[in-house]
């Protein structure tokens, strides 16, 4: 009946912060790709950096 509302968390990063936050996330999702682990939770959050 009543549902408990999801936290929200919102980031403000430089450019360069985001840069390397970009950088980051690509380099952990080639790991998971070389190691045949799944991908998908890092590519939700890629896009929505970018």
């Amino acid at each position: 009946m009543f549902r408990k509302k999801k936290d929200v968390r919102v980031l403000e990063l430089s450019p360069a912060e985001k840069r390397l936050l970009i950088h980051a996330m690509l380099h952990f999702r080639n790991k998971l790709l070389a190691t045949g682990r799944p991908t998908e939770d890092v590519n939700k959050i890629l896009l929505k950096i970018i």
